[in-house]
């Protein structure tokens, strides 16, 4: 037990006033950290009786504290249940692992394979944004000091030094270019990337050229040995290693920007890399992976647990970063500012690695001139003069405001962030761009005017308004990528899809024919192609958005015959329209708060939305269905066109665009097919669920009215009439848990498109 005294003194400088949390003044005697509780006997104290005793005396708003510890200090803090706190601690099992570790291990090829494996597993999740004390740090042949050792020679520990090392100094190579562009600024900490307080070397003494030289002798070691067990896998390792090296080093953002050329060498070398997890893993070591590697850092603030990648898909995510760095290089080879809009929204739906994002913006803007090897504002001018023909009187006045240029670089900058961060950041420059369209109004409405005086400027009969259309367009393609961006972050809950894309079809609606207007100020047969190619676009979108509108409706009244009725269905997602209608209306207003404040497109209200509920309501789902394959014919007679209309000139974009609507269209095709071939099966072939939405819901309020009459013992004189309704809708009801057992689902499958829904059916 713990001396009384000694107790007291050291719960003295506790306070159970709420309101002195003033910080000391520097050097007091009261800003001095107070000496711990030291107990006569080493013991730890049981203090439970006292913090229970104290905390049952707390008024609301009071604290228990030292008196050094700060608000700020509270704000802080680590709870003590958090999983970060023990990431440091060594358990009797870490202790044992640990005191495996000896570098001078002797290691065969199969020990190696295993090492350079989970190397590899570190290093993809280091790159999806963990930790390097969670990956790489873990390794402690990645953190060894190997000063004096026999590197790339064949010493006693040939395995070690010929193979393993020069792999691990390899992959620190590569690590310093990704950590080179993660120290640009470009990333966000936490939401991005794991920085931490350490800086890391990564291997500093070995340059590019030192560690492919090594690779180069450790394949040459390893086929003398090509018969051994794990020497083939690591063969394929070096190979690759070697390949990815040499890419990062040509594509880094410096060498494209200096050497065009070089970016095609990295893209080269990014095709002949070759990786497969293979079958065997190899043996295991111990020690050689230290989970609890933080606990040598003291300076690092503790960090969340974290799981590394699982083998196959740490290979799928090193090819998935390769496609990426592709699409990178090839922003060195764009020729119009059409084909950089084009390649950053398909780089924004890969959602790529963090490295990558931070490549792409490095890649768009480097000392002061951006990709097209023009100057910003060049770019900006170009931008628009692809577009419409704009007087150079309406760009001077317009430019006079240097915003339009920030803005500009932001709305790429915008696509290269996260998707979360990115749809944020959208909704936030949605009031900007709606702002500078303003101002690019009033500087068409003057140059119009000096270029034809006499007519009415402000008239849009006259006026082409040049640069305020441009701004138009580029806003709504910025709107809409942002209310689309939702489904792939699962922010929109599934009852929610059809005011979603009702809202979007809309949107497309808008584009559509403000597309058709723009041709009115864009003279000449290269802007003339330039607005086909983007209406394409637009168009597919507005006929894909109609038909999963109406099939997400169809879903949606799915959804209604799975709403709760009662408690074992209390787990059912509610459905927006069983609400009240002032929560509807609420839901509806935080749904499409920032766009609701712009100024175009004219807002579809909530009342408007209702009222097309209601005709949709009034359609069968073999109606619906049928409506929706005519809008997924038209998108595909649109895309047909514009084949037809493909040329050597504009071949490379129309691809691209082709390319941005393949998905979409795969996704709708896919969702009609699953809707048909629910139809068609025996639980929609009930006559009961044949049934408009408007007479779903009437059926299910008569049956809910039945039911609470009946357990009030409460059971009013029904005429014959009244019984009949009763008995539809509870056939109605056992239709619908027949359909509800089916689970059906909404979800975004892999190799779909990520920004639009997949309704999955059963058997579908």
């Amino acid at each position: 037990m713990a001396d009384s005294e000694q107790l007291s003194s050291g719960l003295s400088g506790l306070s159970l006033d709420a309101n002195t949390a003033e910080v000391p003044e520097a050097g007091s005697a009261e800003g001095q950290l107070p000496e711990p509780i030291v107990t006569s006997d080493g013991e730890w104290i049981d203090i439970t009786t006292l913090v229970d005793r104290a905390a049952s005396e707390l008024a609301s708003g009071a604290l228990i504290k030292q008196t050094h510890f700060t608000l700020f200090d509270a704000m802080m803090s680590v709870e003590v249940m958090d999983p970060r706190l023990d990431m440091g601690i060594l358990t009797a099992d870490d202790a044992l692992e640990v005191s495996q570790w000896d570098i001078d291990r002797q290691l065969t090829l199969r020990e190696a394979l295993w090492v350079a494996l989970q190397l590899l597993r570190c290093e993809m999740t280091w790159h999806g944004s963990a930790s390097l004390l969670q990956t790489l740090y873990t390794c402690n042949y990645f953190t060894a000091n190997v000063d004096g050792l026999p590197i790339g020679q064949d010493s006693s520990n040939a395995v070690r030094d010929m193979v393993l090392f020069p792999i691990v100094i390899a992959t620190g190579v590569g690590c310093r270019y990704v950590w080179s562009e993660f120290s640009r600024y470009n990333l966000f900490g936490e939401e991005d990337v794991q920085m931490g307080t350490i800086e890391p070397q990564f291997f500093a003494d070995f340059s590019q050229h030192d560690a492919d030289i090594l690779l180069y002798e450790a394949r040459m070691y390893l086929e003398f040995r090509m018969n051994e067990p794990g020497a083939r896998e690591l063969i394929e390792i070096v190979d690759s290693r070697r390949h990815w090296l040499r890419a990062l080093g040509l594509l880094s953002a410096e060498r494209m920007i200096e050497d065009a050329s070089a970016a095609a060498d990295g893209l080269a070398e990014l095709r002949q890399m070759h990786v497969a997890w293979p079958d065997d893993e190899g043996t295991p070591v111990r020690g050689v992976f230290d989970p609890k590697c933080m606990r040598r850092y003291a300076a690092a603030a503790p960090i969340k647990p974290r799981e590394l990648i699982e083998g196959p898909a740490c290979v799928q995510e090193l090819e998935r970063m390769a496609k990426d760095l592709e699409l990178v290089e090839s922003l060195v080879r764009v020729e119009s500012v059409e084909h950089l809009v084009y390649m950053f929204q398909k780089i924004h739906i890969r959602a790529p690695s963090p490295f990558v994002r931070s490549l792409l913006m490095t890649t768009l803007a480097n000392n002061e001139h951006v990709v097209l090897a023009e100057s910003p504002e060049a770019l900006v001018r170009r931008a628009v003069l692809e577009m419409v023909a704009a007087p150079p009187r309406a760009l001077a006045g317009w430019f006079a405001n240097g915003d339009i240029i920030r803005v500009f670089l932001d709305w790429f900058r915008t696509l290269a962030q996260n998707p979360p961060r990115a749809r944020r950041v959208a909704y936030k420059c949605l009031g900007t761009w709606d702002a500078l369209q303003g101002e690019a109004e009033q500087a068409d409405i003057d140059a119009f005017g000096a270029e034809h005086p006499g007519r009415d400027a402000a008239d849009p009969a006259q006026n082409p308004f040049w640069v305020s259309s441009w701004v138009y367009h580029m806003k709504l393609m910025l709107l809409e990528g942002a209310l689309l961006g939702g489904v792939r972050l699962h922010v929109y809950a599934a009852y929610e899809l059809p005011i979603i894309f009702g809202y979007a079809t809309q949107g497309f609606e808008a584009h559509a024919a403000h597309l058709d207007r723009m041709h009115m100020g864009a003279p000449g047969a290269a802007r003339t192609q330039r607005l086909q190619r983007v209406g394409v676009l637009v168009r597919a979108q507005r006929e894909m958005a109609v038909a999963t509108w109406l099939i997400s409706h169809m879903f949606e009244r799915l959804l209604v015959f799975r709403a709760p009725w009662h408690s074992k269905h209390s787990d059912a997602a509610t459905v927006l329209r069983l609400e009240s209608t002032s929560a509807q209306r609420a839901r509806y207003a935080l749904r499409f708060r920032h766009v609701s404040m712009l100024g175009s497109p004219t807002h579809l209200s909530f009342d408007g939305w209702c009222a097309s509920a209601e005709h949709l309501d009034e359609c069968l789902l073999p109606e619906l269905l049928g409506h929706a394959q005519n809008a997924l014919s038209a998108a595909r007679t649109i895309l047909g066109d514009a084949k037809d209309h493909r040329d050597s000139g504009n071949a490379s974009v129309v691809d691209a665009w082709a390319d941005a609507c393949r998905l979409l269209y795969a996704v709708v095709v896919a969702n009609l097919v699953a809707m048909a071939r629910l139809q068609q099966s025996g639980v929609l072939r009930a006559k009961e669920l044949m049934v408009s939405g408007a007479a779903a819901l009437e059926y299910r309020q008569c049956f809910l009215q039945a039911d609470a009459d009946d357990a009030a013992n409460d059971r009013p004189v029904r005429s014959k009439k009244q019984r009949k309704d009763i008995e539809r809708a509870r056939k109605w009801r056992d239709a619908v848990e027949a359909l509800a057992r089916n689970k059906l689902n909404v979800t975004c499958v892999q190799g779909a498109h990520p920004d639009w829904p997949v309704f999955s059916v059963p058997g579908a």
